[in-house]
């Protein structure tokens, strides 16, 4: 796309800005800026606005924004006393002068929808360490390469593709190869101990977007390595991403629609207000794009497990509609592992376990990473009484799952799963944990005042069903039964 006005040409492919024809050297930043002004004309923005959108979010001083305003003058060949293009309003911020630019660029509206997400993953540096350790550094960043390919929609670039680019800056790859976000990191080696540190780089601003340190021990396994750095580091990745279409001023697509509401689910927790805005966008996904499979069967799940727990509205929610959505998705694509994840969990929920569990178990097969799956299927086996394997799954697919609000749900169906088997100190420690997983989700908080009625502390579970029903006061008997099961319910009623 680019934009003309006056005696200036930006061309936002090439990230260029000429003036008169000739070509100005610019600054990223500065470029970034006038950009941002310029197809906003008319329009005031504080400097506020202007840290999170030019400087992504970024605390920045008032000297460094009227500097930046400076240099974006200059380039324009304006200065502060014309202001042709770019307007101080003083006490209340910037704005490009509408009246002083004839636009006759591509209509704004409707310049294209960005593309999605792009992450390359480059190979951490090795600071001490003989040849096998530093294999085992190249195969832990390659297994992360590979296991990121789980995140729906997010494209996970070849590192070997950019061995010689490597001395690029982040925001020349971004402007070069359109990558969006870097993972690097480096280790070091301690006598038996190695530390890995981890970057999560926002290639456009070149800002460290997350940073974590991860101590092992120097025998650590690449596979026990590799978990404990997802775990941390793809919920980052998902927050990013979540901000990145959010910053965005374009309509967001069909695909971008998915992303939020699989973004607002991991992030934010699996509780009413979240499945209900979570429902609504990818409804709004599937109407812009009745092609896209990901939107009808993440919908699916959301139906399903929203109306089987209280989530959702009962009047909105129906089997059959769930069975028509999983439908629709299978028919779509029947061979992504994401799509039959959600769509086999959506069909546990309203009871369809003869079809559900196939469906994960072929979703485990395409994708072992496909986390969601696992925790499925182990929660498919435990409405199907069988708990051992109920256990099985459900451990496994807690065990390489991020560390997002979705833990919450699986924890608390694993806590129900040991009650099964009469393993009350086990039941209790993963309906603890899912209970500080997630503030606003009550689920747990049922399973976890069952135990303490097991365990003959009737006064402990009457104060956690308080903290239920803070989470949800309209909480009904109805609801607690096809949460935990009958049994478990009248525990807790009665």
């Amino acid at each position: 796309m680019n934009i003309k006005f006056a005696d200036i040409e930006i061309d936002h492919d090439r990230f260029e800005l000429r003036r008169n024809g000739e070509t100005i050297a610019v600054e990223p930043l500065i470029l970034d800026l006038i950009i941002f002004l310029a197809r906003h004309p008319g329009q005031l923005f504080s400097r506020d606005e202007l840290m999170n959108q030019v400087w992504n979010g970024r605390i920045v001083s008032d000297s460094t924004i009227s500097s930046a305003i400076k240099s974006a003058r200059q380039v324009l060949g304006d200065n502060g006393k014309t202001q042709r293009f770019i307007q101080t309003v003083h006490g209340r911020g910037f704005r490009f002068k509408s009246t002083s630019a004839a636009f006759s660029s591509t209509d704004l509206k409707q310049a294209a929808k960005s593309q999605d997400p792009s992450l390359v993953v480059f190979p951490f540096r090795v600071l001490n360490a003989d040849e096998q350790a530093k294999n085992l550094i190249q195969s832990i960043t390659t297994t992360i390469e590979t296991i990121l390919t789980r995140v729906p929609l997010l494209k996970i670039n070849s590192n070997t593709a950019f061995t010689n680019q490597r001395e690029d800056s982040p925001r020349q790859l971004h402007e070069k190869q359109g990558i969006d976000f870097i993972v690097s990191g480096y280790a070091q080696f301690f006598d038996t101990n190695l530390r890995v540190n981890v970057n999560l780089i926002d290639a456009k601003s070149g800002f460290i977007f997350w940073s974590d340190q991860f101590p092992f021990n120097a025998g650590v396994s690449e596979q026990a390595a590799v978990i404990e750095i997802l775990r941390k580091l793809e919920p980052q990745i998902n927050r990013a991403i979540y901000k990145r279409i959010k910053k965005s001023d374009n309509q967001p697509n069909s695909r971008e629609l998915y992303l939020q509401a699989s973004s607002i689910l991991a992030l934010k927790g699996w509780h009413q207000d979240t499945f209900i805005e979570a429902a609504d966008l990818l409804r709004q996904s599937h109407e812009m794009d009745s092609d896209f499979a990901l939107a009808p069967a993440y919908l699916s799940l959301v139906l399903a497990l929203g109306h089987r727990v209280g989530l959702l509205p009962d009047e909105t929610v129906t089997h059959s509609e769930v069975t028509a959505v999983v439908e629709l998705a299978l028919t779509l694509d029947n061979m992504n592992s994401t799509v039959l994840g959600f769509c086999g969990c959506a069909l546990a929920d309203i009871g369809a376990l003869e079809r559900a569990i196939p469906l994960l178990k072929h979703a485990t097969e395409i994708n072992s990473a496909n986390a969601q799956a696992w925790a499925a299927l182990g929660s498919a086996y435990l409405l199907d009484n069988n708990v051992n394997l109920a256990i099985e799954h459900l451990q496994h697919g807690i065990n390489i799952s991020p560390l997002d609000g979705r833990l919450s749900i699986w924890q608390s169906a694993l806590a129900l799963a040991f009650l099964r088997t009469k393993q009350l100190v086990r039941a209790q420690e993963q309906a603890e944990q899912a209970c500080m997983r997630d503030d606003k989700t009550y689920l747990p908080r049922l399973v976890l005042a069952a135990i303490w009625v097991l365990s003959n502390n009737p006064e402990k579970a009457a104060s956690i069903m308080q903290e239920a029903r803070r989470i949800k006061p309209d909480l009904s008997s109805d609801e607690i039964q096809a949460a935990i099961g009958s049994r478990l319910a009248n525990l807790i009623t009665d």
